[in-house]
């Protein structure tokens, strides 16, 4: 082989080196370092009624590498802000817009339980704009490869003056329906609380859920707060950038299910933490 041969060999080689370290790097910063992986627990019964004392003690024990539950995460990709403006949004602090995470499992069904301290409620007008408005927008990687180009499942919905909006924007099968849905909105508390049921008919291909299936998902919280920042502006959630700016399927955390059951001294447990939480 020819020296200039082996110069253009070498050349392409180490291109190829240096597109996949750069993919690999930047796929890494975009994990969170501490709450990359929700180990949820299963035996929990759940009611998708909105009412959030089914999860206690999930909150609480469901907690990222350093003791911390899923609260208060990182909302873009890389850096620690648990807010992301967006289109002239800003954020006031954790009365503004905060959200909580926890998820639990059954054979039959997967069960997302949030709640949202959002000082006000801002729903979007219709279910073509489930996006646009105080809202869910939720990805799911089902493979758990989290690679860049991996089709996913997406779903919207939000509540406005009682009313509920789904948007099922690629769903598994069938999509979600308002018995799989429940958002309620308590003013007083200035809580916005969510119950989600995927059931395994919908987003698996075949079977049911067991331990060790993993996936990936993006949970992004929308906010607005009219008069001066109405619609789509900043979000707070778990992996949001799974979902905006694009649909990226590598932007996702992921979901593991273990076979860990709450502990008997946190069923029906209203912590300090979950009551500042939760009410």
């Amino acid at each position: 082989m020819s020296i200039s041969k082996k110069l253009a060999l070498y050349t392409t080689l180490f291109l190829v080196l240096s597109v996949v370290i750069f993919a690999r790097t930047t796929s890494a910063q975009n994990r969170s370092d501490t709450h990359d992986i929700y180990n949820a627990l299963t035996g929990v019964d759940i009611k998708i009624d909105g009412k959030m004392s089914d999860w206690d003690g999930v909150f609480d024990t469901v907690v990222g590498i350093k003791g911390k539950p899923f609260i208060d995460l990182p909302a873009g990709d890389g850096g620690k802000k648990s807010f992301e403006g967006h289109d002239g949004g800003t954020w006031d602090g954790k009365e503004d817009h905060r959200v909580g995470i926890m998820m639990v499992w059954q054979p039959d069904a997967f069960y997302i339980g949030l709640i949202v301290t959002d000082e006000n409620h801002d729903g979007p007008p219709n279910a073509g704009a489930a996006w646009n408005g105080d809202s869910l927008q939720m990805a799911l990687e089902m493979t758990g490869k989290r690679k860049a180009g991996i089709p996913m499942l997406l779903y919207n919905m939000g509540a406005s003056e009682g009313k509920l909006f789904i948007s099922n924007e690629a769903p598994g099968k069938n999509g979600l329906t308002e018995n799989d849905v429940m958002i309620v909105r308590d003013e007083a508390a200035k809580k916005t609380y969510y119950e989600i049921k995927l059931s395994a008919e919908e987003i698996l291909k075949k079977g049911k859920f067991e331990k060790g299936l993993e996936f990936g998902m993006g949970i992004c919280v929308n906010d607005s707060d009219p008069p001066k920042a109405k619609g789509q502006k900043g979000w707070s959630g778990w992996y949001c950038h799974a979902v905006v700016h694009g649909k990226n399927s590598e932007k996702t955390g992921l979901v593991h299910l273990t076979d860990e059951k709450l502990p008997v001294d946190r069923i029906g447990k209203l912590t300090t933490t979950w009551s500042a939480i939760r009410q």
